[in-house]
């Protein structure tokens, strides 16, 4: 079934130079459907058996219609579908710059680039143009990917908060102000007991895939942290594991990571590590 092809079928030669032919013979027979079409182009092309007809049939679901088939224009166009539709795990790192994030791929999926006219030098205006669109929608992409990582790191927070409270005997729901109000200063608000009663438990979340553990903390975030003191904490979860687990630090734990301002210079972001714990 086409919904189990890889990714690496797709994005393949076989299975764009398979998607030409099987468009001009669209083209060519609109009245066919596509089985019927497959049926013809094996019996008629002697090289169909060298391309991945069956992964074509699934890009051409996702490759403009009115894609032209002549030139680097076809390939790009087979590229760029890809890229949207799969989102490959190496299309994050075409931010990087051209050479660099080609020098990344495998020798198979260079050739796709190479084929479709990007790696010229000098560079033309048309590969830069194409080149900032797509690595432009990688961006967005691999934001997103983050935002839904973070979105869910936050409701996990919840859902500790949740069973925390319930364990030590607090009979209230944590909240989540940081989805309303992006300037809220914290992401979950909690309880917790204190010396004269309850007390805000102000939460600042923190996903992360990297090893070694380590997060990005902002100017301003750490300046809200120092504001609420023993009342502000960290939750990092380190989305790696399975379940992912979860390092809780303190306003002082973090404190001797935060850098100093010199001479005219102010830091505005820094990489807090987690270390063992």
């Amino acid at each position: 079934m086409t919904s189990l092809i890889s990714t690496e079928r797709i994005f393949s030669l076989p299975c764009f130079e398979g998607l030409r032919l099987l468009r001009r013979y669209m083209g060519s027979y609109p009245s066919l459907d596509t089985a019927e079409l497959m049926n013809i182009i094996h019996e008629v092309e002697a090289d169909a058996h060298t391309l991945d007809m069956e992964a074509s049939v699934h890009l051409s679901t996702f490759v403009e219609l009115d894609c032209p088939l002549d030139g680097y224009v076809f390939y790009q166009s087979c590229i760029k579908a890809v890229l949207l539709k799969h989102q490959p795990i190496w299309s994050k790192a075409m931010r990087s710059g051209r050479r660099r994030f080609v020098n990344t791929l495998d020798v198979n999926d260079q050739d796709v680039f190479a084929a479709a006219g990007l790696m010229e030098n000098p560079i033309p205006h048309h590969v830069v143009t194409w080149w900032d669109a797509v690595s432009g929608h990688a961006r967005l992409m691999a934001d997103q990917a983050k935002m839904e990582q973070g979105r869910i790191a936050e409701l996990m927070t919840i859902d500790f908060e949740r069973q925390r409270l319930s364990a030590i005997g607090i009979d209230k729901e944590p909240e989540w102000p940081g989805f309303d109000d992006n300037f809220a200063g914290y992401d979950v608000l909690s309880y917790d007991h204190g010396a004269s009663g309850l007390q805000n438990r102000m939460i600042e979340v923190k996903s992360t895939s990297v090893s070694p553990i380590q997060f990005y903390l902002s100017r301003n975030e750490w300046n809200q942290a120092e504001k609420k003191g023993d009342a502000y904490i960290f939750h990092v979860w380190d989305m790696k594991n399975d379940p992912p687990a979860l390092h809780v630090r303190t306003v002082a734990e973090v404190a001797p990571h935060i850098p100093s301002d010199n001479g005219k210079g102010k830091w505005s972001n820094v990489i807090v590590p987690i270390g063992g714990g």
